[in-house]
């Protein structure tokens, strides 16, 4: 852990809003822990609807969808947030204390006893609150980002419960979120969907959209991103990658791209290959 600054490694934050609803899906590059300090709501991730309950940890894969909705009049929440990159765990993870082996799931639902979670927080406010550019500190940052990350390890290595939210609607929905999962890369319609399972078109997207709080054109175009961000990351034109991802013309693609990462599909393969550029030459100094 020797040979990046880690400081531009992570990200701690101590969050607390009343207004918390997601405007839209989501994904990150990083890994996302967030520990639950108040109850109400729901957490969309992959393909499962998670109840926000207190004392609950999760741990959110790179490139995993999702999206939090408050579910009652009490809308306010309160949680620790902490992003670590992909460089900075393979870096932390040793061959005996493989970080990155364990957290292979796209996400991790994990309920803790008052304890548990309390040695999280009292990890959460060391980091906050450690002076930054004084004698020591990246040391001291480097000391609590692995002691963060094997009490982390410990407590989802215990158990594997997930609080998963479920009602006639959802499982009506869930094989419906599985059939795009397998098949976004292709055309697909309200039409086709309706047909294959025998739910009016209108209300399969009424019963979706009150089940996951997004469309099901929504999902599909996520979907179609990840799929194309991934790609981009391997030596392929721009043109098969969207053409691979499902998009049907270049231009539509190249807009799509730009509206929900920010940057062109070129500008995020140049940058991707930057980034591993960069953390191949600080791995071996």
């Amino acid at each position: 852990m020797d040979a990046i600054d880690i400081t531009k490694e992570f990200s701690i934050q101590l969050k607390e809003n009343d207004d918390w609803n997601m405007d839209k899906l989501h994904f990150h590059d990083d890994l996302e822990f967030m520990l639950v300090l108040s109850d109400d709501g729901e957490f969309f991730l992959q393909k499962s609807i998670c109840e926000i309950k207190q004392n609950t940890l999760f741990i959110i894969n790179s490139s995993t969808l999702h999206r939090t909705v408050y579910t009652s009049e009490s809308q306010h929440f309160k949680r620790y947030v902490l992003h670590i990159s992909p460089t900075l765990l393979s870096q932390a993870s040793t061959t005996l204390t493989n970080f990155v082996s364990m957290i292979s799931a796209p996400f991790y639902c994990i309920p803790l006893t008052s304890e548990q979670s309390q040695k999280i927080i009292t990890l959460s406010e060391q980091l906050i609150n450690l002076p930054k550019d004084t004698f020591g500190a990246d040391i001291r940052y480097k000391i609590l980002i692995l002691e963060f990350l094997l009490e982390v390890m410990a407590v989802s290595s215990s158990t594997t419960t997930v609080i998963e939210r479920t009602n006639d609607d959802y499982y009506r929905i869930k094989p419906v979120i599985e059939y795009i999962e397998q098949h976004y890369t292709e055309q697909i319609t309200l039409e086709d969907l309706s047909k294959y399972f025998s739910i009016n078109k209108y209300h399969l997207c009424h019963i979706f959209k009150n089940v996951t709080s997004f469309s099901i054109f929504e999902y599909i175009i996520q979907k179609r991103i990840l799929k194309a961000r991934e790609l981009l990351r391997s030596p392929i034109t721009v043109q098969a990658a969207g053409e691979l991802s499902g998009f049907q013309t270049n231009s539509y693609f190249i807009r799509t791209f730009r509206k929900y990462t920010g940057v062109s599909p070129r500008k995020y393969a140049q940058q991707y290959i930057q980034s591993e550029n960069t953390a191949l030459i600080g791995m071996t100094k």
